[in-house]
């Protein structure tokens, strides 16, 4: 039963999730330690960050929006699951935004402006927060409902599509990086 769902597009989103929810506790285990008079470890809000962008946005939500919302996009959904729809992709845009802020932060930290250490928790917090309550909302009440919508062909041809995704994602962004630097140099 497990494997079932696991081959599906909902489990396929669910195991990401899992990933995420590991960085979120590493988030709040790194909050505990600046709480406590540490400083801020900028290597570590750099990986988070990191993964914020390239992993829960660009990959995770890039699967969501771009694959799986696209496909159910021209189902006829019922009202509730088409408004549930369009509040998980604000949620997305929510996120971008939280990022975004944690990156600023992080450049005022660097250039060493004062107080630049309590923005950095109040951000931290923010992240951390917003994802639990995203997942569940995605996990018990909008994927289940929405697997109703495909046939079982329709879903393991977007698993292969979430494969297919995933397989060139690093590809894209290291020959972006590389691109955007031989303009430079």
């Amino acid at each position: 039963m497990e494997e079932d769902i696991l081959m599906t597009p909902m489990g396929f989103l669910m195991l990401e999730h899992r990933l995420i929810e590991r960085m979120v506790d590493l988030m709040e285990m790194e909050l505990e330690r600046i709480d406590r008079g540490k400083k801020v470890d900028i290597i570590f809000i750099d990986g988070a960050i990191d993964f914020a962008k390239t992993y829960a946005d660009v990959c995770h939500h890039g699967k969501e929006e771009g694959i799986f919302f696209d496909k159910l996009a021209i189902k006829r959904l019922m009202p509730e699951h088409k408004d549930l729809m369009d509040e998980l992709v604000l949620d997305h845009i929510q996120s971008r935004k939280i990022v975004v802020n944690l990156e600023m932060a992080r450049e005022r930290h660097l250039k060493g402006e004062p107080d630049t250490v309590e923005p950095i928790l109040i951000i931290c917090r923010s992240l951390t927060e917003f994802y639990p309550g995203h997942m569940e909302k995605e996990e018990k009440g909008f994927f289940p409902a929405s697997m109703e919508y495909f046939s079982k062909r329709e879903q393991e041809e977007m698993v292969k599509k979430f494969w297919e995704f995933d397989k060139d994602l690093l590809l894209a962004k290291y020959l972006k990086f590389m691109d955007q630097h031989e303009r430079v140099g």
